[in-house]
């Protein structure tokens, strides 16, 4: 199996066991793990909005060899899909691309069984500190909540990026968790790659919340 970036192995690892599990992953990245947890004996669904993203999945040798099930809508849009059905939802990175992400909240809370994880990714508050926008007057701030296109981040990101980031305070965030019934077991400041290096700063913040 070809190595991954540093987030997607640590998304992996808060993952951790999927044999016999019904998984629910929300948006591709750079690798699909729905391919990966399907060959060792889960049941994934993936959720994608993108229609050239999914023809290029379809394509793939992994897909074609462990099928599973794959829906192109919003990644909010859940209706196709049972209460209390999931065990682990998981989403790398699509999830800083949502102007309405309290919905994806409730709509996991619903499909999530009792005690059911969801693990999710968001680009970093402070990342956004790190690069000027071209012709902008003032950086983005901490608690900027702006839209800004990806194209315009002037560093390296483990996997692609959506292409319009919704920047959103760690404050709001846990307060949308919090009213959707979600509870934080582990909060992680991810860097842009393994370095080793405890200083380096952090581009990814990477949650691990439980029904």
């Amino acid at each position: 199996m070809e190595s991954v970036d540093y987030l997607t192995q640590e998304v992996t690892r808060l993952i951790g066991e999927v044999k016999g599990k019904r998984v629910l992953e929300l948006g591709l990245a750079r690798d699909c793990l729905s391919s990966r947890f399907a060959a060792q004996g889960a049941s994934p669904i993936l959720v994608e909005e993108s229609q050239a993203k999914l023809f290029e999945l379809r394509s793939s040798e992994a897909f074609n060899e462990f099928k599973f099930e794959v829906r192109q809508s919003k990644l909010a849009d859940l209706a196709f899909c049972p209460a209390e059905s999931v065990d682990t939802a998981f989403s790398i990175i699509a999830l800083a691309g949502t102007n309405d992400i309290a919905r994806v909240f409730r709509q996991l809370q619903r499909v999530l069984k009792a005690q059911g994880t969801f693990i999710f990714g968001l680009v970093h508050p402070l990342a956004f500190m790190q690069f000027q926008q071209s012709n902008a007057i003032d950086p983005p701030r901490y608690r900027s909540t702006k839209p800004i296109s990806s194209t315009e981040m002037n560093w390296n990101f483990p996997v692609p990026l959506p292409q319009l980031i919704h920047p959103m305070p760690f404050g709001e965030t846990f307060s949308l968790l919090k009213r959707s019934g979600f509870g934080i077991d582990q909060l992680l400041e991810i860097p842009a790659e393994d370095t080793g290096n405890s200083s380096s700063d952090p581009m990814v913040l990477l949650i691990r919340a439980r029904k």
